[in-house]
């Protein structure tokens, strides 16, 4: 089983926005609740963490995973809906937290 837990970009903090402004007091916040679901995943199971604060991935190119998990402050939610309605669309069951 192949599970992808992503963490969308976020317009309002992420790392091409601290880097452009030093003074900037905004940080990127580490996705520490998708690293929890990835230690709690049963073992035979390939996990991938996606932080898409880092770098948008070509989600197209990328083998299809048999689950997605997603993660979302208010400020990613509609980042969040974009990339599950790419992985519903394809037959991937979605699950999403936060908000």
């Amino acid at each position: 089983m192949k599970l992808y837990l992503i963490n969308p970009s976020n317009p309002v903090v992420s790392i091409v926005n601290v880097k452009e402004s030093r003074w900037n007091r905004y940080r990127v916040w580490k996705p520490l609740s998708l690293m929890v679901l990835a230690g709690l995943t049963p073992k035979d199971w390939e996990v991938s963490i996606v932080d898409e604060n880092l770098g948008v991935p070509d989600y197209i190119s990328m083998p299809l995973p048999n689950l997605v998990g997603i993660t979302a402050f208010t400020s990613q939610a509609n980042r969040a809906y974009e990339v599950a309605a790419h992985f519903r669309n394809l037959g991937i069951p979605v699950v999403m937290g936060g908000i």
